[in-house]
């Protein structure tokens, strides 16, 4: 039997408010070792004289856990990905929409007893498929690349 009583977890990442970027996630505990997680993001960057930045995007995860411990304990995660931002900059304008596909490993602390506060870490490969739009001076970005996260939340 779970000894973890939490079946949904809320989490942000305030690390990537340095970045102009705002990440809300929620994970939802499917079987004693596993869970579904989908991520949200917005990003907004005014750089002045270098341009702005604003966009959207989003991430599916299915965690598989070690151990029957979910949400709390080591996992790998097969996850899909969606962004897509415009760019001013010196007079230009473009956007970049992309696809990614990753696979990460990572840990999830949950504290406290039936709720409490989670800390979740992560890192993998991905793999992102770029398009661009307009006037900008790179036009393809595909091809493997680092990811990570993390996040902090309540599980409940």
């Amino acid at each position: 039997m779970n000894s973890y009583a939490q079946k949904n977890v809320l989490k942000f990442n305030p690390v990537s408010l340095i970045f102009g970027v705002g990440k809300v996630t929620y994970e939802n505990v499917l079987t004693e070792s596993t869970s579904f997680e989908l991520s949200a993001t917005y990003n907004s960057l005014d750089l002045g004289l270098l341009g702005k930045s604003t966009g959207v995007g989003g991430q599916v995860k299915y965690k598989i856990y070690f151990s029957d411990t979910a949400p709390d304990g080591w996992y790998v995660a097969p996850a899909v990905g969606y962004s897509g931002t415009k760019y001013e900059s010196m007079g230009s304008d473009y956007g970049i929409n992309g696809f990614s596909i990753a696979g990460l490993v990572g840990h999830q602390w949950v504290f406290g007893d039936g709720r409490g506060f989670t800390i979740d870490i992560n890192t993998g490969i991905g793999y992102n498929n770029w398009s661009v739009d307009g006037d900008a001076v790179i036009t393809r970005g595909d091809g493997l690349g680092l990811k990570g996260n993390l996040s902090f939340g309540w599980a409940f």
